[in-house]
């Protein structure tokens, strides 16, 4: 099992914002994940769409709150909160409206095999 402390995790500041690169010290090659630490008015440039590679994304928030914009439609959500863009072609945006928003960022092809995602959820009794 490998872990990341994300307030102890190296911060990146790059040319769209102050990044935690968490693929390789997790060790996990099957999707993307990445976390993004923010404040408002904090110039970052989040705005993309996933047109070119197909990919569907994830975000969670974990600290902070933050207002994704996906398309037109425009949501809020604090820590705990789990926003998706399934659709590759939608645009999308986030900017933190707290100070020290976290955002963890997960993306991925959609699957070729047919997989019931938590089907093994069911309730007891």
């Amino acid at each position: 099992m490998r872990t990341v402390t994300l307030t102890e995790h190296p911060v990146v500041q790059t040319a769209y914002g102050r990044w935690q690169a968490l693929n390789e010290p997790l060790g996990v090659t099957a999707f993307g994940i990445n976390a993004i630490v923010c404040d408002p008015g904090e110039a970052i440039e989040t705005e993309h769409d996933e047109s070119d590679s197909g990919q569907q994304e994830v975000y969670v928030v974990l600290a902070g709150r933050v207002a994704f914009r996906l398309g037109d439609e425009r949501i809020e959500g604090g820590a705990g909160s789990v926003f998706a863009a399934p659709d590759p072609g939608v645009t999308r945006s986030m900017e933190a409206l707290e100070p020290d928003t976290r955002v963890v960022c997960i993306g991925a092809l959609p699957s070729t095999v047919d997989t019931e995602y938590g089907s093994w959820i069911t309730p007891a009794g």
